[in-house]
């Protein structure tokens, strides 16, 4: 299974079915056989015939936006208007960033500076097992729904009639997800992949320094490490309880990973990597140093790894306890709690029917190409068999990142200076880790920017080079800060919606391949080949979380597809089932915002200019996809 995520191709299997009779089976062998390396490719008049319009369902919106399309009068009930609405989201953001010491330290270097106090130096609550208290809790957030239907959206200005409409949709989808109180099982804290239990130790280790008071958080944060992972193991235990708790498959993909991160002890990266950013902070005397590295070895090793085994002996003894652990839609009210769960984090209001259909047509497409290609050259498979060279830079990072951004310049607006630095996930996480991941800087400290690579899952240099697109230019790195320098309200990091996100990145991901100086049917070639990798995988996450495909379906289905490998369906089943709607929001991601595009190209036709379309995408920011469609038609009108 290949994609951000892994390198093992499913599209394989399929093209060589088709392809067998014409092409012979060496390729076969050598196909299946291959780990692909894969990415991204295309120019934009490669992008402009791709694929056709869906359409957008947004009626509401559109009609919404062309009712305040002229500008609102600043009349004295509209000021209070937008006074109050602002004074409301402060209180939400405010309450939101000092809910534990992690978040407090990854959004607001400053908070003093914005009236905000911070938090003890806590990971936060977990969510309780006891479902009456799920129910209370739920309830206590009720005046804050109150108050914000209290609020004229009419009065408000554009900006903050963005983040209305978002909070809105976001109200009602969790009116849908919230219907059943057993929902709150139905994922958890500890997963394969993403579960806490390997996120914690990166933010742990980029616990950023601003002053020589946070080295003093960080070493008081470690000491309630036991009782964050003592009440996740209580809150799991409570999913094993009801029913919910994940497989055994993927349970012990967890504790594989449990094992390797209790392996190193004195080694231990939050030890190593602590030492480092000591020795290297000017501030401290030797002394402190001294002080400060010899604390911090002491709770790592008393704490964290006390609070990791603690967590290991807990998944041990859960083995077993599943019961509902195939997809979302098998639980009680699944279906539609997984609907509204999806619309919540891709921003489409697409039925599940309708991506379903969606999604078959795409893979049609896609499948098409690859074989066509394959038939008119099929020599070009051994771009996959050899892996792919690009034809710029010196085969670094850094090198990547420097010709992507002089690449994009002519598509993109610029952004003021920033900095970053590329760094190596620690030989810890790499087995559990994806090829590469950006961190998101503090909202007020954002020109230092970090990426993360994971050099055993990148395995030729044009997957290096689309994946430093994707996470850096123009992608995350690039998005965020640009949409930081809007200086938008600080809620809408909170609001962020991951199919936009996500989409943008696979969209520029998809670019960067005409930048990568290889031949142009290559670029697509391999492109599609990646793609169609991430379709399939999204289309079974769907058929199992938003239909109910169990194990038996998922291979009729993966067969109809020409994909019996018993290994693949195994692997994509296991994902889709440990981490419920996962992969949806880059390809739904990358589908909508691409039909943003197409949309816009027809409507203005010469009048298109592909920097404006993304001068307007970026502008508008993190947004769900029926928002933004509402709010491009205003835009179309302007051009």
């Amino acid at each position: 299974m290949k994609s951000k995520y892994s390198n093992t191709p499913i599209i394989i299997t399929a093209i060589c079915a088709i392809t067998a009779v014409i092409i012979g089976s060496v390729l076969i062998f050598a196909f299946s056989d291959r780990l692909f390396s894969g990415a991204t490719e295309e120019d934009s008049s490669w992008v402009c015939g791709f694929a056709q319009t869906f359409g957008y369902r947004a009626e509401l919106e559109e009609a919404r936006e062309e009712a305040h399309e002229e500008l609102r009068e600043e009349t004295p009930e509209a000021v209070a208007e937008a006074l109050r609405f602002e004074q409301f989201l402060d209180g939400l953001f405010a309450d939101w960033v000092t809910a534990d010491a992690i978040t407090m330290n990854f959004f607001l270097a400053y908070p003093e500076l914005m009236g905000i106090e911070r938090p003890d130096a806590s990971f936060g609550d977990v969510t309780s097992p006891n479902l009456s208290d799920v129910e209370a809790l739920w309830e206590e957030g009720r005046a804050d729904v109150e108050m914000f239907l209290s609020f004229d959206y009419s009065l408000l200005r554009r900006d903050q009639q963005i983040i209305h409409a978002i909070i809105q949709r976001d109200i009602d989808l969790n009116e849908i997800m919230n219907s059943v109180t057993e929902s709150v099982f139905f994922t958890g804290y500890i997963r394969p992949l993403n579960g806490i239990q390997i996120q914690l130790p990166i933010l742990l280790a980029e616990f950023s320094f601003y002053t020589t008071d946070d080295i003093g958080r960080y070493l008081d944060l470690l000491e309630d490490t036991i009782r964050y992972f003592d009440d996740i193991i209580a809150f799991e235990r409570g999913r094993a309880a009801h029913g919910f708790f994940m497989s055994d498959a993927n349970l012990d993909s967890v504790i594989d990973h449990l094992e390797s991160f209790l392996e190193n002890r004195e080694d231990n990266l939050l030890i190593t990597v602590f030492t480092d950013r000591i020795n290297a902070h000017e501030e401290l005397t030797d002394a402190e140093r001294d002080s400060y590295i010899q604390r911090n070895r002491e709770l790592v090793l008393t704490n964290v790894l006390v609070a990791y085994e603690n967590l290991l002996s807990a998944m041990r003894e859960l083995r077993g306890s599943a019961v509902h652990s195939s997809g979302i839609a098998s639980m009680p009210g699944g279906e539609n709690i997984a609907l509204a769960m999806l619309r919540q984090r891709t921003g489409t209001d697409r039925s599940a029917e309708q991506l379903i259909l969606l999604y078959e047509e795409w893979m049609d497409r896609v499948l098409a190409d690859v074989v066509s290609a394959l038939l008119r050259d099929p020599d070009i498979f051994s771009a996959i068999e050899d892996g792919v060279s690009v034809g710029v830079g010196d085969g670094t990072a850094e090198s990547f990142m420097i010709i992507l951004r002089e690449m994009m310049a002519q598509d993109f607006p610029e952004i003021e200076p920033i900095s970053h630095v590329i760094l190596e996930v620690h030989e810890n996480l790499q087995d559990h880790m994806s090829p590469a991941f950006y961190l998101m800087p503090a909202i007020d400290n954002f020109d230092n920017n970090i990426i993360y690579i994971n050099p055993p899952r990148i395995n030729d240099e044009l997957f290096l080079f689309t994946v430093m697109a994707h996470e850096g230019y123009p992608g995350h790195m690039y998005q965020a800060v640009y949409f930081r320098q809007q200086n938008p309200h600080p809620i809408r990091t909170m609001l962020a919606n991951l199919g936009y996100i996500e989409g943008w990145a696979t969209y520029v991901e998809m670019l960067s391949y005409s930048w990568a100086g290889i031949d142009p049917v290559l670029a697509e070639f391999m492109w599609n080949v990646r793609f169609y990798d991430l379709l399939v995988q999204s289309y079974i996450d769907l058929g199992v979380n938003l239909l109910g495909w169990d194990h038996s379906v998922v291979t009729e289905v993966m067969a109809g597809l020409n994909l019996a490998d018993a290994e693949i369906i195994y692997s994509i089943y296991n994902l889709v089932t440990g981490i419920p709607l996962f992969t949806i929001p880059y390809s739904l991601g990358f589908i909508e915002m691409y039909e943003l595009l197409n949309h816009a190209q027809d409507r203005l036709q010469d009048d298109f200019v592909l920097l404006e379309f993304h001068r307007f995408i970026l502008d508008i920011g993190p947004t769900p996809f029926t928002i933004i469609a509402s709010h491009m038609e205003t835009w179309m009108r302007m051009q």
